[in-house]
């Protein structure tokens, strides 16, 4: 029987054009078609996980792991897929709000293409598209963190005002993105290494964030048991 990885593989390559997005002479798939050949080719077998490194109000990193369940002598989950992705959240209009979503999209695309579920290309079509119409160049971006860092020592008597306040609060994205990542996880075992990989993240959200994610994944947990009581 073929590996189910070498099935997943060929189903991306014989992807008709059709289904793919052009970008500059170019056809990309999309991250969610890349996803779904990944599930079909693996299920409840397959663990996407992504973790947040950085999310500040300049720059985003993110990191996503692919692993597989095997049998036999190497059994247990294996890593299978690993990549990174970065944004700014000052090179674009959409980053401004959505650095994470973008981040988290462009590392989990290019960990499967790292699998060879790329479509015919390694960026993500997300990534791709972002950097052609709406990324500003590293110079540009790097220019632009000096002259906000020039206006930060120029306030900084208005740091202590802020400092008092409290936490910033998180934005409905990022809780939104962060629970996307959560609701990947198909398994006990995932959801468990889904908490250790953001465990520095989750413990830095305000109260009212974590008791949402609490919540989250307590009906993550019972979702996963009663699928496999339907089994």
């Amino acid at each position: 029987m073929d590996d189910p990885l070498i099935i997943a593989v060929r189903k991306m390559a014989e992807l008709p054009d059709k289904d793919k997005v052009p970008i500059r002479g170019k056809r990309y798939a999309e991250v969610h078609i890349r996803v779904q050949a990944f599930r079909e080719a693996f299920g409840s077998r397959g663990r996407i996980i992504s973790k947040v490194h950085q999310a500040d109000e300049k720059r985003v990193l993110t990191e996503t792991t692919i692993s597989v369940f095997l049998d036999g002598q190497m059994r247990g989950w294996q890593v299978i897929g690993n990549d990174f992705a970065e944004e700014y959240r000052s090179s674009s209009r959409i980053n401004a709000t959505s650095a994470v979503e973008n981040c988290l999209t462009s590392s989990i695309g290019r960990a499967l293409a790292s699998l060879g579920l790329g479509g015919g290309s390694y960026a993500s079509f997300e990534e791709v598209d972002h950097a052609i119409n709406e990324k500003a160049s590293v110079g540009d971006v790097e220019e632009k963190e000096e002259e906000e860092e020039e206006e930060e020592e120029e306030e900084e008597e208005g740091v202590e005002a802020l400092e008092e306040e409290g936490p910033v609060a998180v934005d409905e994205g990022f809780m939104k993105t962060i629970q996307a990542t959560l609701e990947l996880q198909d398994s006990h075992e995932g959801l468990r290494s889904w908490s250790q990989e953001n465990e520095t993240l989750l413990k830095g959200l305000p109260e009212a964030a974590k008791k949402t994610l609490r919540e989250a994944y307590k009906q993550r947990a019972e979702d996963i048991m009663k699928n496999k009581e339907d089994e």
